[in-house]
């Protein structure tokens, strides 16, 4: 059976109360304890100690080491018990086989957060992970935060709190800022602090969360939400280890208005279930994660570029609030690139209104046009004043939501730019983006410095600028879907008799939708080889071999179509039968059904996934589902709105909507039917539903195949 899932509410803009205080003393430690501190600063356990005495950290620090009287110029003492005075966190890199006992003498002494550097944990196999699960239960029976093992550890800008190894803080000061990182890789960590630190953009808390033992992703998510010093999260994510509180940090990091991109890396198929089922198939474990961040409201990118790049337009605060751009370039040729890219991602150019147009008029070369895009020309070289006054133009229009400048080269004239733009930007709270080739890095600090964001070329920018737009509406999205507040119980089943159930033919699966009023059913009769035929049949019929171990009655050959009198149907119920001895499988009969006519059909799938819990998965049905695959997967409960959203967001959707006058589905009708089913579902003692095809007509829809597995015990 599985576990009770519960979502909070997220009606209204009220989030759901923090839950990580615990980990202030984590991540906002004034004073720290470090086992097995090195005198010398290029060891693992002498780097932090170093760190924090060179970039300035307040708060106390205590050297831990029976071997010397003292470390790096502080006094050292012999063992945690011996400091006598608060620490908030340890930091621990010993042998594995010494962490637990470290761990368990800070506890006596009231240490409430650890970080653990040590490897030789679970990564390493059953002794490692034994040893790992003892960490985990030190910290659950004692309410403590251990982050790690096999961790790189955690720093925070604001307070010069170093406790990490990290090679990326080796030559680069300390720099405020307002991004921060939580990462189930080390090194990737790493990665991305260097960048941020050498690009300007600077940090507020980086973490590293290594093997997990307890505090995961999601707790650090949550505690960020609440950080008035972080504005961006970036995660990069391997697994998500406990999928319920990464759910929740994420749908409260959107209610608070918190930008979360996200890394996932791995990419792999349901395995085992794509052999039983369509489903299983379609949603494979990579499509999961990618429907919960979107469905929580985070952006998913591929790289750390991509992630810095769309960070860099919320940080500089000039995401657009609409998709209307004024292309502004010293280069024809480069507008027209704009303009491309700007069609191929659904961004509108609108001309300029008519003051705009007359003010444009007196700036630019009679061979000019006042047209969007807008070539300044290179006459801007001899008048330097058109580039301010045809840029406030432009940023005054109201029919424009952001203005997207290139500038390539133009060394002599930098300064020009750059006024123009920093008194442009002070005028006007539109976004401004700044795409120049060629700049010199001093350039494109004093263009940053006024909170405009450069980039060194036009995919790049447009890129972020998409990405951007995409995931204000993810956010909004989030914070729109009401989801369930009370507990969904699953796997209760309802009567005795399906409890019963080892597995569910067609005609078994079938007599339980029919006790539900969302999908419709064919009329339907279950006979046997040599049974009198019923008179008065609904001609055409359907036959398909019944047995609950043909899953996918197709491919054996198991179903015939258009059968037109009782003739050809006692032949197809004879040839049937003959197919079931031939497989040598239990039959449970043959089921008759009446052929309705349809203009639609989707697969419907429900399933329990062991991580991520019920999901549901819609995508183009028929025999052809896995060929070209259409698929789109929503994690349960979901609200009518998020499941109208995926249907939209099929390929098919253009054919669903009625395409070049093809009869249309009543697509809110067909929402309203799947959140009921989905409703239905996570009421019942089943594994799997999975019907395909779900037939559509208009506002009706019927279950003309449907595959049911029980509950997992």
């Amino acid at each position: 059976m599985l576990d009770t899932l519960e979502i909070p509410s997220t009606a209204g803009d009220t989030a759901v109360a923090p839950r990580s205080s615990r980990l202030a003393s984590l991540f906002a430690a004034r004073s720290v304890a470090i086992v097995g501190a090195s005198a010398d600063p290029s060891k693992i356990t002498g780097r932090p100690l170093a760190y924090m005495l060179a970039r300035g950290f307040t708060g106390a620090l205590y050297p831990v080491n029976p071997g010397r009287k003292e470390v790096q110029g502080l006094p050292a003492y012999p063992s945690l018990a011996a400091i006598g005075k608060p620490v908030d966190l340890a930091i621990v890199g010993t042998a594995a086989e010494q962490v637990e006992a470290i761990i368990q003498e800070g506890i006596d002494v009231g240490i409430k957060a650890f970080v653990v550097f040590s490897s030789g944990f679970a990564e390493t196999g059953d002794a490692g992970r034994a040893l790992q699960q003892r960490l985990s239960a030190l910290a659950r029976a004692n309410d403590v935060a251990i982050l790690g093992p096999n961790c790189l550890g955690l720093a925070n800008s604001a307070t010069g709190l170093i406790a990490s190894f990290t090679t990326a803080l080796e030559s680069s000061p300390l720099l405020p800022g307002r991004f921060a990182f939580v990462s189930q890789s080390g090194a990737l960590g790493a990665y991305w602090l260097d960048i941020v630190l050498r690009s300007g953009l600077g940090f507020s808390q980086w973490i590293s969360t290594g093997n997990e033992c307890d505090v995961d992703a999601g707790e650090a998510i949550d505690f960020l939400v609440d950080d008035p010093d972080t504005d961006v999260i970036g995660l990069y994510l391997e697994d998500i280890r406990d999928t319920q509180s990464f759910r929740r940090a994420l749908q409260r990091a959107a209610m608070a208005h918190k930008t979360v991109i996200a890394i996932k890396s791995g990419r792999s198929n349901a395995g085992a279930q794509a052999a039983a089922s369509h489903t299983g198939a379609l949603a494979g474990d990579d499509a999961l994660y990618d429907a919960c961040l979107r469905q929580f409201g985070a952006l998913r990118v591929g790289s750390l570029s991509e992630m810095i790049d769309a960070a860099r337009l919320y940080l500089c605060k000039s995401v657009p609030q609409g998709n209307r751009l004024a292309i502004m370039s010293v280069s024809g040729g480069a507008g027209v690139l704009i303009a491309d890219e700007s069609e191929a991602l659904g961004m509108q150019l609108p001309g300029f209104c008519d003051a705009t147009n007359a003010v444009l008029k007196t700036v630019l070369p009679s061979f000019a046009h006042t047209s969007n895009p807008l070539d300044l020309t290179g006459n801007v070289v001899q008048n330097t004043a058109s580039i301010s006054t045809a840029l406030t133009a432009v940023a005054a229009d109201e029919s424009v939501d952001a203005i997207v400048l290139f500038v390539g080269l133009m060394h002599s004239i930098a300064g020009a730019f750059t006024d123009a733009l920093a008194d442009a930007r002070r005028l006007t709270p539109k976004p401004i983006i700044v795409i120049w080739i060629g700049a010199m890095p001093e350039t494109i600090q004093r263009v940053e410095a006024a909170g405009i964001p450069v980039f060194g070329d036009i995919p790049q920018a447009m890129r972020a600028l998409h990405a951007t737009r995409e995931l204000a509406q993810l956010q909004a999205q989030a914070r729109n879907s009401a989801h369930a507040s009370t507990p969904l119980k699953r796997g209760q089943p309802t009567t005795a008799t399906e409890a019963a159930i080892a597995h569910l033919s067609e005609w078994d699966g079938k007599q339980l939708l029919r006790g539900q009023s969302w999908v419709g059913m064919p009329q339907g009769w279950l006979l046997q080889e040599g049974e009198a035929i019923p008179e008065h049949l609904p001609y055409p019929l359907v036959a398909k071999l019944q047995s609950a171990q043909l899953l996918h009655k197709s491919d054996a050959g198991g179903v015939i179509l258009k059968i037109q009198d009782q003739a050809a149907l006692e032949s197809a119920i004879s040839r049937l039968c003959k197919i079931g001895r031939a497989l040598k499988i239990p039959v449970q009969g043959v089921l008759i059904e009446q052929m309705l006519p349809f203009d639609h059909e989707l697969l419907l799938g429900l399933r329990n996934d062991e991580r991520f819990g019920p999901v549901l998965t819609i995508a183009r049905g028929g025999v052809e589902a896995e060929a070209d695959p259409d698929v789109a997967n929503v994690l349960l409960p979901a609200s009518e709105d998020e499941i109208l959203r995926a249907l939209q967001g099929l390929r098919y959707a253009r054919l669903l909507n009625g395409f070049r006058g093809r009869p249309a589905a009543d697509m809110e009708a067909l929402a309203e039917r799947i959140t009921g089913l989905c409703t239905w579902f996570m009421g019942q003692a089943l594994q799997e539903l999975e019907i395909n095809p779900l037939a559509i007509q208009g506002s009706h829809a019927w279950a003309l195949d449907a595959l049911m597995a029980p509950a997992k015990a």
